[in-house]
């Protein structure tokens, strides 16, 4: 699952959330959902941090409260829902605010309190007294007091979000704020007593985002209680950090998926099993035959990958020893790469790898076409006759990929590979990237 859920009402918006969340170390994808939030199902296993976009900015209110409730529906479960609303506070900040509050309850069963720290210090947006300032002045002293479709009449953030949603909300003050940590802490604990369903608080600096953020876990303790943010993006990465999610992000396992019988495969991944963090998985056959089968593999392959840690390598083999060599006729030949490809798909589905290493020449292609793949990016050999890349179309596009033939390469040839393939996975790893849509078996 994502570690965070964003919900933005337009595409810049969530562009510049998810450019935030990626500064501080969360692998990040924006998303197209206002026509269907099932893309954000289809994205959750493979990001730290998925942003959704909404397009309702300027939709009725009750259209924006939809949407938004569809995509955290969608995007569930996670460890954060972040509301992300206009820097300015234009749209429909208090429907989706309340939206969120909703779905997240009835999700969890337990209280939501939204904590809304609307302030942009790096953009020149600042809180003080609850009042969104833009440049210094108040909101409706500047230019969106005139904008055509949402002209700002107010700068007072609680009443901006009365407008559309009746939630009980509560200030924190700059003097909290800026003032002794326990006080702060106090203040927030004293306002969840009281049966608050928002809190606003003043900012000026990002400084003051990680001290309201920070005693908002420290009140929360030992409540059954769930918090969700709505801000323009900021103060929700402060909230993360303080949850300890940028801490909790380490990358994915790599997989291996051999479908060679040579004796030379058998001698590399004898090799690659002496290494630490490794494990090896002897591929599942139908009764008196050499084809896997798909649906006990398919098992195998989840039991594997939901135990790997971040660091591990998961091998997924149809031959380890001179047991597992059996005489196949051609049928069997063509179908053994068919059925172990289509077990390692539905898997990539569910589960979220690093990389990908393949030897053996048919279940390479298998494999890349069972992933919708139009073919590889090659960046470079690693050894000569196996070759680094990335997956080019499809669902795992930019996947990175390191594959060779049964025959390449010597003894250490398979761990030479895999030390190349992370290497090159930890340099992208958290670039914001793009995915596109899959369907789960």
């Amino acid at each position: 699952m994502a570690s965070v859920l964003v919900v933005a009402d337009d595409l810049t918006g969530a562009n510049a959330a998810a450019a935030g969340f990626a500064a501080a170390g969360l692998r990040s994808v924006t998303a197209s959902a206002a026509d269907r939030a099932d893309v954000v199902a289809e994205m959750v296993s493979r990001f730290d941090v998925v942003v959704a976009t909404t397009d309702a900015r300027h939709a009725p209110p009750e259209v924006a409260a939809e949407r938004t409730r569809a995509v955290v529906r969608a995007g569930w479960p996670t460890r954060l829902v972040c509301n992300r609303i206009d820097t300015t506070l234009r749209g429909n900040v208090g429907a989706t605010t309340a939206a969120v509050l909703t779905e997240v309850r009835e999700l969890t069963g337990s209280r939501a309190v939204a904590l809304c720290a609307p302030a942009h210090p790096g953009a020149g947006r600042h809180t003080i007294g609850g009042h969104q300032l833009l440049g210094g002045r108040r909101l409706e002293e500047t230019e969106v007091a005139r904008d055509a479709r949402t002209p700002m009449r107010t700068s007072d953030v609680v009443a901006i979000v009365q407008q559309q949603a009746q939630l009980a909300a509560r200030a924190v003050p700059m003097a909290a704020v800026t003032g002794p940590a326990d006080e702060l802490v106090d203040h927030l604990r004293t306002a969840l007593t009281d049966g608050v369903d928002l809190l606003v608080a003043d900012a000026t600096t990002e400084e003051h985002l990680d001290r309201v953020a920070a005693a908002a876990v420290a009140a929360a303790e030992g409540l059954d209680l769930v918090w969700v943010t709505s801000d323009p993006g900021p103060g929700s990465v402060a909230l993360a950090r303080a949850l300890g999610l940028d801490r909790a992000v380490a990358g994915a396992p790599l997989l291996v998926v051999s479908g060679s019988a040579t004796d030379l495969t058998r001698q590399q991944l004898r090799t690659l099993a002496g290494e630490e963090l490794v494990t090896v998985h002897r591929v599942p056959t139908l009764p008196d035959s050499a084809v896997p089968d798909a649906d006990a593999t398919t098992r195998l392959l989840d039991e594997a990958l939901s135990q790997a840690g971040p660091a591990d390598v998961v091998v997924l083999a149809t031959v380890l020893d001179d047991a597992d060599v059996r005489r196949t006729t051609p049928e069997e030949a063509d179908r053994i790469p068919l059925e172990l490809a289509r077990a390692v798909r539905r898997n990539l589905e569910a589960h979220p790898v690093g990389g990908l290493y393949t030897t053996g020449g048919d279940v390479t292609a298998a494999v890349l076409a069972e992933l919708g793949s139009s073919g590889l990016e090659i960046w470079e050999e690693v050894v000569p006759l196996a070759v680094a890349g990335t997956v080019v179309g499809g669902p795992w596009d930019a996947l990175h990929v390191v594959t060779k033939g049964g025959l390449v390469g010597d003894a250490g040839t398979a761990v030479e590979c895999l030390d190349h393939l992370r290497r090159a996975v930890e340099r992208d790893r958290r670039h914001v990237t793009a995915a596109e849509p899959r369907t789960r078996w």
